[in-house]
C-alpha cells in the first residue's frame, strides 16, 4: 500500500510543478462531519503510510458528511497542497464513496468501494486497502488532465486509452483477492548435523501470522521423515528427529515478486534413539527434549496472488544436544549446530 501510494502520488506532484510554481509535497485528507469510526480510522490508516514516506499529509476536517465541493472549499485555505482526498460511507454501510480533488484543474475524480459482507472489525483495514487501489488508478487519472492543461492540447488518443486502461484495472481490483493475514504453508527439509547424525528428510509446516506485510509470526514443525542410521563397533542406532519453534521473519521489501526473509525462533527439539547391540550388549530406546534456537535466511516467490514457494536455510542448535554413545563412546551428536534446508508452498487464506 505504502509503495502504491508513494509512486502515484509522486506522479501527481511532479505533474504539479510543471503547472504552478514549486510546492511542496502536501497532501489534504478530508475528514466528513460526524464520520463513521471506519472511517476515520482508514483515513489515518493512509495519513501513517503517507508520512512514513516523506509527504507533508494534513488531516482537515469538512462540515458536511460529503460532497467534496464544498470539503474543497473548507479546506482551501490550506496552501501549498496539490490534492485532496477524501471518504465517505454510504447509509446502508454497504459501499464507501472515496473522491479525489486536484486542486490545480479543480478535476473531481469519485470512485465506489463495495464493502458488502465485511466483518465490522475489519471494515477499517479493507476500507484503507481497498481506497489505494483505487487512489492510485484516479491520481494517474489526474496526471494525465495535468498534464493536457500544461501542455494546452487535445489528449493524444494514447493517452485516453491509458486512461481507460487505468479505470478498468481500478474497477477489476475492487473484486480481486486479496492477501490474507493468514497463511499455511506446506513443504519438505533436510536437516543435517555436519560430522555428527547424518541428513535426514522432514516434512514441513507452517502457520502464519502477517498484521503487517513486512513482519510475520510463525509457527512451525517439521518431522514424520527419514531416521539417520549410526554404526559403531558393538552395535547401530537410529535416530529421529522433530522440530517445533515459535518464529519472527522480516521481510524488508513486501512488495516485490521475489521477497528476502530474515528469520530467528526458538522452540524445541525432540531426538529419539533406537539402538541395536551385538551379544553380549543389548540396545537401549531413548528420547529427550531440547531446548532449540534458530535463525535463517531465504526468499519468497510469488507464483500466483495467494500463492507463494518459499525457499529457506536455517542454522539451529539446542541445549543439551543429542548424543549417540555406544557404552562410553561418544559416536556421534546433533545440532551443534545444524543445518536445515527447506523448500515449501505458502497458501494465503
Amino acid at each position: 500500500m505504502r509503495r502504491a501510494l508513494a509512486q502515484a502520488l509522486a506522479l501527481l506532484l511532479a505533474a504539479a510543478s510543471a503547472v504552478a510554481s514549486a510546492e511542496p509535497a502536501r497532501v489534504v485528507l478530508v475528514r466528513p462531519g460526524a464520520a463513521d469510526p471506519s472511517i476515520a480510522e482508514a483515513l489515518i490508516r493512509i495519513r501513517g503510510e503517507l508520512v512514513a514516506d516523506g509527504f507533508d499529509v494534513v488531516l482537515a476536517d469538512a462540515s458536511a458528511a460529503s460532497a467534496p465541493r464544498s470539503a474543497e472549499i473548507d479546506v482551501a485555505q490550506q496552501r501549498g497542497s496539490a490534492a485532496l482526498i477524501g471518504m465517505s460511507l454510504e447509509p446502508d454501510a454497504q459501499a464507501a464513496e472515496l473522491w479525489v480533488v486536484d486542486r490545480l484543474t479543480s478535476k473531481t475524480l469519485t470512485r465506489r468501494i463495495d464493502i458488502r459482507g465485511e466483518p465490522r472489525a475489519r471494515m477499517a483495514e479493507v476500507l484503507a486497502v481497498r481506497a489505494v487501489e483505487l487512489l492510485r488508478a484516479s491520481l494517474l487519472e489526474l496526471l494525465m488532465a495535468s498534464r493536457r492543461s500544461a501542455e494546452g492540447a487535445s489528449p493524444p488518443p494514447v493517452a485516453s486509452d491509458a486512461r481507460r486502461h487505468a479505470s478498468r484495472w481500478a474497477e477489476r481490483s475492487l473484486d480481486g483477492a486479496r492477501r490474507s493475514t493468514w497463511g499455511v504453508e506446506l513443504g519438505g527439509a533436510l536437516l543435517a548435523s555436519p560430522g555428527g547424525v547424518g541428513p535426514a528428510l522432514l516434512s514441513v509446516g507452517r502457520l502464519r501470522f502477517a498484521p503487517l506485510r513486512p513482519f510475520q509470526a510463525r509457527l512451525s514443525l517439521a518431522g514424520l521423515g527419514t531416521a539417520p542410521r549410526v554404526d559403531g563397533p558393538q552395535g547401530s542406532a537410529t535416530v529421529a528427529q522433530r522440530l517445533a519453534l515459535v518464529e519472527f521473519a522480516v521481510l524488508p521489501w513486501p512488495d516485490l515478486r521475489v521477497r528476502p526473509m530474515l528469520s530467528a525462533g526458538a522452540g524445541a527439539l525432540h531426538a529419539s534413539v533406537d539402538g541395536e547391540a551385538a551379544w553380549p550388549y543389548r540396545g537401549v530406546h531413548s528420547a529427550r527434549w531440547a531446548f532449540s534456537a534458530d535463525a535463517g535466511l531465504g526468499a519468497e516467490i510469488e507464483l500466483v496472488r495467494g500463492l507463494d514457494i518459499s525457499v529457506e536455510g536455517h542454522v539451529l542448535v539446542a541445549e543439551p544436544y543429542p548424543v549417540v554413545r555406544f557404552l562410553n563412546d561418544e559416536v556421534a551428536s546433533g545440532a551443534r549446530p545444524a543445518l536445515l534446508g527447506s523448500l515449501s508452498f505458502v497458501g494465503w487464506l
